[in-house]
């Protein structure tokens, strides 16, 4: 079989009702079924040409939009995360689409999450990968590992600092992952971190661009999001969900109570940890689960 080519799409900007401008780049099939993606945090649209060939095979039109201060997209301070459903109704009368499903990774499983909250008259479907956990949310704190705690409380407290670490985090882990490491055991650590074992190499170098790209006042809004009230009820959300997490990935324990709490949810596992989601058969499942949405007769 033929393996469908990836494609570098032009970056489409609209000036929204405040002045501002959002930008979007588009995936998969252009006149196929409206899905949203969102990018993790300190990422931006390009993000989701990981998913372009699965987009394409299951005619799905893949709209990756830039959240303030990525990707040409215009800060925009002092909001909850469920706010950005104001730009995105804006985007989407733009584009004449009304129902659709959404999905996104990290930070982006965390809009996800508020997005599907927030405009669960719209979406019907959604899919949140590694969702950031609500560190101020007592029951997350109680689930999470402590080991995650430190980073969780710099985000709050020091998030200039966490976002200076971050600017060199992913070149150190790929510059470690290409040098020889004798006697190395059966689980290696480092498998957890980038593109894991059986990534194609042009969807690995997808990853890296998007994590190795340094935009600190775009990641600083992010980690603000993050770690503040997000403006909605995440626990009770009307609309389907499918939690995907990395059998490692730090974010499970708190998803996998959402989807318990949740009225129409599931919960997914993943081989690897944060980046397990690059993987052809993670991909796979996800954006089958996504396409399964148009199936159910909501659409």
């Amino acid at each position: 079989m033929d393996v469908i080519p990836l494609i570098e799409p032009p970056v489409q900007s609209i000036i929204l009702a405040d002045g501002r401008q959002l930008t979007w780049q588009e995936f998969g099939v252009p006149e196929g079924r409206p899905v949203l993606y969102f990018h993790g945090g300190g990422s931006f649209s390009p993000e989701a040409g990981i998913f372009h060939r699965e987009a394409v095979a299951n005619n799905i039109r893949l709209i990756s939009t830039n959240r303030p201060g990525a990707g040409g997209s215009s800060l925009c301070p002092g909001r909850p995360a469920g706010a950005y459903s104001h730009d995105l109704a804006e985007l989407l009368a733009h584009l004449k689409i009304d129902k659709f499903a959404c999905f996104g990774e990290s930070n982006g499983g965390m809009m996800t999450l508020a997005i599907a909250a927030a405009m669960s008259d719209r979406v019907i479907g959604a899919v949140p990968i590694n969702p950031t956990v609500p560190w101020f949310d007592p029951m997350a704190r109680r689930v999470t590992a402590g080991s995650v705690a430190i980073a969780y409380r710099l985000m709050r407290y020091a998030p200039w600092l966490l976002a200076s670490l971050a600017e060199t985090a992913s070149g150190r882990v790929r510059k470690m992952k290409t040098e020889p490491r004798p006697g190395k055991s059966r689980f290696d650590a480092l498998n957890l971190m980038g593109p894991p074992p059986g990534t194609e190499q042009d969807i690995g170098d997808i990853l890296w661009y998007v994590t190795e790209c340094k935009n600190k006042p775009a990641l600083l809004a992010e980690l603000k999001w993050a770690a503040h009230d997000w403006g909605v009820d995440y626990h009770s959300i009307p609309v389907r969900l499918d939690f995907y997490c990395g059998v490692h990935d730090a974010q499970a324990p708190f998803a996998l109570v959402l989807a318990d709490e949740n009225p129409d949810a599931q919960f997914h596992y993943f081989r690897f940890g944060h980046h397990g989601y690059c993987h052809p058969d993670a991909r796979a499942r996800i954006v089958g689960t996504v396409a399964g949405y148009f199936n159910r007769g909501t659409a």
